[in-house]
């Protein structure tokens, strides 16, 4: 019965996705996807309480397949160059996190998060994933005498602003709608450079070569 179960829930995900794809969040409807999956919407409500923790769910759904990749691996890294790792990290993310579908996941999380839980569930699906896994790869780089981090949970979070610091405000709130990979490649390098500033070590020292031209914040 748990097969059946899990694999059922795994067709309703990727119908729901396809037809989210397809229409966005705001123009995708349970109807369409029950209609799809030739069933009903209370089967639908069987596996997902509602439409919002469906859509959640759906979204984490597609910026995981970009992120995942991403994180890992990055422990095992953790006597490398840490400017480099880093570098790499905050370019890969950065890329994903910026698509139309990873922004509009997080905006309606944001939005549905103050009336539900599901805030907390997508922190739990996503970011606490990324910011576990980062806190990972800079304790195990700290003991490696790479960097000097003393609590790796807080700078990972740290580290995640940083990167999101220059196009949070622009992407989010929808008054700038993509990104290039040149921004974010200068955007990512200003903020591991102020990252290392703060716990680089000698055999990972921060490189003060910001440029005086700020090309995506003005």
């Amino acid at each position: 019965m748990r097969v059946r179960t899990e694999a059922k829930r795994e067709e309703i995900l990727e119908v729901a996705t396809a037809v989210v794809q397809e229409r966005g969040l705001d123009g995708a409807s349970m109807a369409e996807i029950a209609k799809r999956l030739g069933g009903s919407k209370a089967t639908l409500y069987g596996y997902f309480p509602s439409k919002d923790e469906l859509f959640v769910q759906v979204g984490f759904r597609l910026v995981s397949k970009q992120v995942s990749p991403v994180l890992a691996g990055l422990r095992e890294r953790a006597g490398n160059d840490p400017r480099d790792v880093l570098l790499e990290l905050g370019n890969r993310l950065m890329a994903a996190t910026t698509r139309p579908e990873a922004l509009a996941t997080l905006r309606f999380a944001f939005a549905q998060g103050g009336v539900s839980n599901l805030g907390r569930t997508f922190f739990d699906l996503g970011p606490r994933k990324g910011i576990d896994a980062c806190a990972e790869y800079l304790g195990a780089a700290t003991k490696a005498g790479r960097l000097n981090v003393p609590d790796p949970v807080v700078a990972a979070f740290q580290l995640r602003s940083l990167f999101d610091a220059e196009v949070r405000w622009r992407l989010h709130l929808g008054f700038d709608t993509s990104i290039t990979a040149e921004q974010i490649r200068q955007v990512v390098e200003r903020a591991v450079d102020t990252f290392l500033a703060a716990y680089g070590t000698a055999a990972a020292p921060a490189r003060a070569d910001h440029r005086a031209r700020r090309p995506y914040s003005e």
